[in-house]
């Protein structure tokens, strides 16, 4: 048996997004499918399922009608910073492709985490409003059983951003980069503020984990 990670990310419609002026995103859209056209590795052919009225750009073709439904089918330039790009580089298929309430649902297998973590990490540099959505790990791994998924719109605005200044300042580190004092006035609060923020947010975080 496999001891892979199933993935569902959402990342925005907007570029690096092959949909990035193609559709607005507000109307479901399922079986994603894509290839390269004609063996051209620099342009990408994807086609998708959605409603027959769906508002289009020019370019967008309607290559099957089912009444209600439609598939449709365009080309764009291949973007090596898309989410299709980053799973071609590491080898890993898309499972499932949807856009909905506005975003670009990716779903794939990662083999191991440390594909996955590499997967990820390509997708917040292309993007950093990624979000993952949902992590399944196989029911027969015996290592790194214990994966957890954390949400992160749990987290106030302010307090991802408190926890991003205190992480890349070194605050979590041993010894520390940076105190309290010194990461609050970076964020120009006082420690106080600081603290009850870290307090909340780590507390969300803790739940997660340790539920």
């Amino acid at each position: 048996m496999g001891s892979g990670i199933r993935a569902e990310v959402s990342l925005p419609t907007a570029s690096p997004s092959p949909f990035d002026g193609v559709v607005d995103g507000s109307t479901p859209i399922y079986s994603v499918a894509r290839s390269s056209s004609n063996g051209d590795p620099e342009t990408v052919v994807l086609e998708f399922i959605a409603d027959a009225d769906l508002p289009v750009s020019e370019g967008v073709e309607v290559v099957f009608d089912y009444g209600a439904k439609a598939a449709y089918r365009f080309k764009v330039p291949r973007v090596e910073a898309s989410p299709f790009a980053i799973l071609d580089r590491h080898s890993v298929p898309v499972s499932e492709t949807t856009i909905r309430d506005g975003r670009l649902v990716v779903t794939f297998h990662a083999t191991d985490l440390p594909t996955l973590r590499s997967v990820l990490d390509e997708f917040r540099e292309s993007c950093s409003d990624m979000q993952v959505l949902r992590l399944l790990q196989s029911s027969s791994t015996p290592e790194e059983s214990d994966l957890v998924t954390v949400d992160r719109s749990e987290l106030t605005e302010r307090q991802r951003e408190v926890l991003t200044a205190a992480y890349d300042a070194g605050y979590f580190d041993h010894p520390k980069g940076a105190n309290a004092g010194e990461v609050a006035e970076s964020l120009g609060i006082d420690r106080s503020t600081f603290s009850e923020h870290m307090a909340a947010a780590q507390r969300k975080l803790l739940s997660a984990l340790l539920d």
